[in-house]
């Protein structure tokens, strides 16, 4: 039987703070707030940022000494970096309360962001609270994206990614339950006529 376990540590719980992910988005010896920036903005909200234009200039050039916001700022600065990294960094600064092995560090005090949106977050927790709250529709569509890519086998058309965005904001109604979002996939036609 399930049994939920009271562990009253409001960072734990959901995919944003599992370990294999955040381990993962890190180069094994420091977190990547870019990396990790990029993932949440290509899996979880499905707002994929473009490619880097080629030779940029790599952020590990810039002084190690200073915090890594102020050399995200600097590489930001780059001509042909600041406009896809206003759409990645955000993102990914308030996963940097988690190290490189994706541990949590409460008295990391650096993860702080202003959202795509202009939303200002403090830290990991209040971007969960971001995501389960203002942009939940945002992330039902990418769980139904992603179900409905795995359940065909291929690249999803740009009428059926419309289908799912529009169609799937009546999942809301039920808190955008998981089994509703398996069913609403298996019951479309982008399934049934794969």
């Amino acid at each position: 039987d399930f049994t939920p376990i009271a562990h009253r540590r409001e960072h734990l719980g959901g995919l944003l703070s599992q370990t294999s992910v955040l381990a993962g988005l890190s180069d094994g010896r420091y977190a990547n707030p870019v990396k990790r920036g990029a993932w949440l903005a290509r899996k979880i909200i499905a707002e994929p940022p473009d490619d880097p234009p080629p030779n940029v200039p790599d952020i590990k050039e810039i002084d190690p000494k200073l915090p890594l916001s102020e050399r995200l700022a600097l590489h930001r600065n780059h001509k042909g970096c600041a406009s896809c990294h206003a759409g990645i960094d955000p993102w990914g600064l308030p996963l940097e309360q988690f190290d490189a092995g994706g541990l949590f560090r409460a008295e990391h005090k650096d993860a702080g962001a202003k959202l795509p949106d202009k939303t200002e977050v403090t830290n990991y927790v209040a971007l969960r609270s971001y995501l389960v709250g203002s942009r939940m529709d945002r992330v039902a569509f990418s769980v139904l994206k992603h179900l409905a890519t795995y359940a065909t086998g291929r690249t999803l058309t740009y009428n059926e990614l419309v289908f799912l965005e529009e169609k799937g904001l009546n999942l809301r109604q039920n808190e955008y339950r998981m089994q509703d979002l398996v069913r609403f996939v298996i019951h479309s036609d982008i399934f049934l006529e794969k």
